[in-house]
């Protein structure tokens, strides 16, 4: 039977940052390796965390060199450097790449800084023990739920395959507004349309339980009321607040898998470097209209969720409301609308390749919210062009 459990800690509110050196502090922590991308260190988000972990007297370190879809090497640099400097814990910190690799190698430096090669191999998932050093969580962008979630996603830039990590859960998520105050629009919008994506895949997945349905639930309704604001409104940092809180909850109620959205963005971020985000708020519509038929009865559900008066329609009539909503929304925060524009680069001659990829995912991702075939997959794809 399915289970649900939650299992990290979660501190939530305007400048809880503060209180993370006191936590660190307190679980007898020495020396932190902080990991980030470039953006995050030169935008000064770095500065509160350093300055929590000064007033308690615990060192740190800092690793910057993680970039979008995080690579092998990426997660092979950062355990040496923990080992190195004889770091004992980590902390994540920026998006889900910067979450993603912070947990590669919070593992790979427990398992004694082994090439992460040796294990990423071939394809599917990779269910590690339940081995690695401790991992504090900090979110700058509103929409990943990395650090809550017992999964990342790593790449193999020499397949392009972006292989799946399991038993890698965060110890402790910090969920600061104050520092997601910088995130630029474009990132806001990628990154609110990936949530989105999270919460309806966890909607209408078959495995879905009673938990991850009140959770995807609030998360479509936060979602869809605030996304806009957090973007380009008057009232962003009250939206951008709200939107942290949903991004989260969005990836409590995955817990029990996604779907074809991500098993076919995966592929389409994994060869051409495109934000995980873009790609989810591209393919989601597409996904759902494929399936409108076979999902109407979920989907007439989550049209009064996204704001849409569905009384009197019948369910096929509401579930094509809400794959128009999906659109509207997508458009109004300029993401492109298709996969071939030149900022995306797919082209009809890729899919092939891609459909090839993504089926290496059948087990993890493909399996919701039915099973396709090849053909299917390829449809998909091409009328997202």
């Amino acid at each position: 039977m399915p289970s649900f459990a939650l299992t990290v800690e979660t501190v939530f509110g305007d400048g809880c940052i503060a209180e993370l050196g006191q936590r660190a502090k307190a679980k007898g922590y020495k020396h932190a390796l902080i990991v980030t991308d470039p953006g995050i260190k030169a935008a000064g988000i770095l500065d509160s965390i350093m300055a929590s972990l000064d007033e308690q007297g615990v060192a740190h370190s800092v690793y910057d060199n993680v970039t979008p879809n995080p690579t092998v090497a990426e997660v092979d640099g950062g355990a040496k450097a923990m080992n190195d400097g004889d770091a004992d814990f980590v902390i994540g910190v920026g998006g889900g790449s910067a979450i993603d690799a912070a947990k590669g190698i919070a593992v790979f430096s427990a398992m004694g800084g082994e090439s992460s090669k040796t294990y990423l191999f071939g394809a599917g998932t990779v269910p590690f023990p339940n081995q690695m050093k401790p991992l504090f969580a900090v979110p700058t962008t509103c929409g990943t739920g990395s650090e809550i979630s017992p999964a990342a996603v790593i790449t193999d830039p020499d397949t392009h395959y972006k292989h799946l990590m399991l038993n890698c859960t965060p110890h402790i998520a910090f969920l600061d507004p104050n520092l997601v105050a910088k995130m630029p629009p474009p990132i806001t919008a990628a990154t609110g349309m990936d949530a989105l994506t999270h919460a309806i895949e966890a909607y209408v997945n078959p495995g879905n339980t009673p938990f991850t349905r009140m959770f995807a639930t609030r998360a479509i309704q936060q979602i869809s009321s605030n996304l806009r604001q957090a973007v380009n409104g008057p009232d962003r940092p009250s939206a951008l607040r709200n939107m942290l809180y949903a991004a989260d909850i969005a990836g409590q109620s995955m817990s029990q898998g996604l779907g074809q959205v991500h098993g076919l963005s995966h592929v389409v971020s994994g060869r051409l470097g495109t934000p995980h985000g873009v790609a989810n708020a591209i393919l989601l519509s597409q996904v759902m209209e494929f399936h409108n038929d076979f999902l109407s009865p979920q989907l007439s559900e989550i049209a009064p969720l996204m704001g849409i008066n569905a009384h009197g329609m019948d369910a096929k009539k509401a579930a094509k409301e809400v794959v128009t909503q999906i659109r509207a929304l997508r458009d109004e925060i300029k993401i492109p609308s298709k996969l071939s524009d030149p900022s995306v680069g797919m082209s009809e001659s890729d899919v092939a390749q891609f459909v090839e990829d993504a089926q290496k995912s059948q087990g993890v991702f493909i399996a919701a919210p039915r099973a396709a075939s090849a053909e299917d997959l390829a449809a998909i794809y091409k009328s997202a062009l």
